[in-house]
């Protein structure tokens, strides 16, 4: 007959004190969400005969690191994550939103490292840069962090969420070539910052399926919005004066509506494929109107619970498994599938 696992044998297992694991097992609190965690964690692998319910534990504290809701898809990740406060609260998580100007790099850093000193853990969206990649392997000492959306792999992060960036941008390669057919043509690329490592993945994969499969289509510019709507564009005017002929742009980031508004002011509307990404109403109505091609779409509201998810588990507050990358699905809309417009 085995004997039944006793907290003694929790507390030598987790390597923490015996009141400790009482206070955590008996639901008294006063315990460091990471002091917990373990104590949970071997709890249930030495089948600890006794119920632990989460709801004594402490709400965890997430901080979400962003750029401003001027970008659409940052504004339906920011209003994904409003929406999960009330979902998540079984997990006892709680997330709050902070705004990072991801052209500061000084200030990102150091903001980096004010939230990891006040919160359980951090959810990052931000640019690959040296200076960040250091703040975030101090802040990884003391909170778990998980990169959202675009990754930076040297950051000590527990996990990447988000898309494949260089499949996704392989996929618009094969859109673009497809539209622009065997004649080929001149193509614009439309960056939102090279430096942000999704950004860049998804110029690489849209690459590499031009130079394997589409000899005939040529990128003749890449150009960087730095995520201004009007910056985007102003370039796009001056790259079509420079290259005259173009048949095809990708935009990766934000600023479609004025890439659209200064391809209709040069006549060029239906003369020129563009595919982008996010699928928003003003974008769906783009794409009726035959303005964009394809649209490339994400879902932020998954990959927000996912990330908090992976949180959660970290935790021990869920069952979600861990890994170093959780691709996130995608879906391709063109104007024969496009949701209808609320």
């Amino acid at each position: 007959m085995s004997r039944k696992t006793t907290l003694i044998q929790v507390a030598e297992a987790a390597g923490v004190s015996l009141s400790t694991v009482d206070r955590v097992v008996n639901r008294r609190g006063g315990v460091s969400p990471k002091a917990e965690a373990k104590v949970l964690e071997w709890a249930r692998r030495l089948n600890l005969d006794r119920r632990i319910d989460r709801s004594y534990l402490k709400t965890l504290r997430i901080a979400v690191l962003m750029q401003s809701p001027q970008n659409p898809f940052y504004r339906a990740l920011r209003d994904a994550f409003g929406d999960l406060r009330a979902t998540m609260a079984d997990m006892k998580i709680g997330c709050f939103i902070h705004d990072i100007d991801v052209t500061d790099v000084a200030g990102t850093a150091q903001k980096i490292g004010e939230v990891s000193k006040s919160y359980d853990g951090l959810i990052v969206t931000c640019p690959d840069d040296p200076r960040l990649s250091d703040a975030l392997r101090l802040a990884a000492r003391r909170v778990p962090i998980v990169t959202l959306a675009t990754d930076l792999p040297g950051s000590g992060r527990i996990a990447y969420v988000g898309p494949d960036n260089r499949q996704i941008g392989r996929v618009a390669g094969e859109l673009m070539g497809r539209f622009l057919g065997s004649e080929g043509g001149r193509i614009l690329v439309v960056l939102g910052m090279q430096r942000m490592t999704g950004h860049e993945e998804r110029e690489m994969g849209f690459r590499s399926v031009l130079r394997e499969r589409f000899p005939g289509c040529s990128i003749v510019a890449s150009l960087e919005s730095e995520e201004s709507q009007e910056r985007a564009g102003e370039l796009v005017r001056e790259a079509l004066r420079d290259h005259p002929g173009v048949r095809g742009i990708y935009n990766v980031s934000a600023g479609n509506l004025a890439i659209a508004r200064t391809i209709q002011s040069l006549g060029l509307a239906h003369k020129i494929v563009m595919i982008t990404h996010e699928l928003t109403p003003a974008r769906r109505q783009m794409l009726r109107d035959g303005i964009l091609d394809a649209v490339i779409d994400q879902n932020p509201w998954l990959e927000a619970r996912r990330a908090l998810e992976v949180l959660g588990r970290h935790f021990q507050r869920g069952d979600v498994e861990i890994r170093p990358n959780e691709y996130t699905p995608y879906s391709i809309f063109i104007r024969e599938n496009c949701p209808a417009i609320d």
